[in-house]
């Protein structure tokens, strides 16, 4: 469901309007919402009366992420490859919901911006604090602010591969929604993202490359990125 401005009264003006914003993605009322919150029930009536919806996808979304937090249902949702999302870079995890004609199902992208190597604290600044002595050996997070990205099929040539194999996908920073804070004590293993680059990291001292997600090596029924195969499939 979405809500959007139109110069008239006119549903057919629709397609010319302007979209109510969240930040920078269009505000609206994923199909999860929809299925499972009690609030949204004439919208659910709505949708499976006309015929817009189908009954048994309605049914199914109603138990979909059973066992999960019920912020999940307030993730966003992808319903295509190409679709941009924000993602905050000090967060914990990114959670995205994935719905496609051929399922749904709940993603977690564990700390795309987390150092994850055991070091001195001193090589751990975050926001300009040293990180305590006690935990140098646990991850913690490096950069701070919040892009805007979007899944994308590699188009580096090393990782090209025939359309009988699954691709190996990366994220491509679209846009800085906020400033991006890091503190210049850091090391920068994790370079600072660069607007219409790629997501990467350090392998080694010097080399960067894009952080990927090679679809041959996720299994498609992976609690924390299995989803990723219904946006290629």
């Amino acid at each position: 469901i979405r809500l959007r401005l139109t110069p008239e009264p006119n549903p057919n003006l629709f397609s010319t309007g302007t979209d109510l914003l969240r930040g920078s993605v269009p505000w609206s009322i994923n199909l999860a919402q929809i299925a499972k919150v009690k609030n949204y029930a004439p919208f659910k009536a709505l949708v499976t009366a006309d015929g817009l919806i189908d009954r048994r996808l309605m049914d199914s979304l109603e138990h979909a992420w059973e066992g999960y937090a019920s912020g999940c249902l307030e993730t966003q949702t992808l319903h295509m490859l190409s679709q941009p999302f924000e993602t905050q870079l000090e967060d914990l995890d990114t959670r995205i919901g994935i719905l496609t004609t051929r399922g749904h199902r709940h993603i977690m992208a564990f700390g795309l911006f987390r150092d994850q190597r055991t070091s001195s604290p001193s090589q751990f600044p975050y926001r300009g604090a040293p990180y305590p002595a006690a935990h140098a050996s646990v991850s913690t997070h490096t950069h701070a602010g919040r892009i805007l990205v979007h899944f994308e099929i590699s188009p580096l040539p090393e990782h090209a591969r025939p359309a009988s194999r699954p691709p190996i996908l990366v994220l491509r920073v679209l846009k800085f929604l906020t400033p991006i804070e890091c503190s210049p004590a850091y090391d920068m293993h994790l370079p600072m993202p660069v607007e219409g680059g790629l997501l990467s990291k350090k392998r080694g001292k010097t080399v960067s490359s894009p952080m990927i997600f090679d679809l041959e090596k996720i299994k498609p029924d992976s609690t924390t990125l299995g989803g990723l195969h219904l946006l290629v499939e």
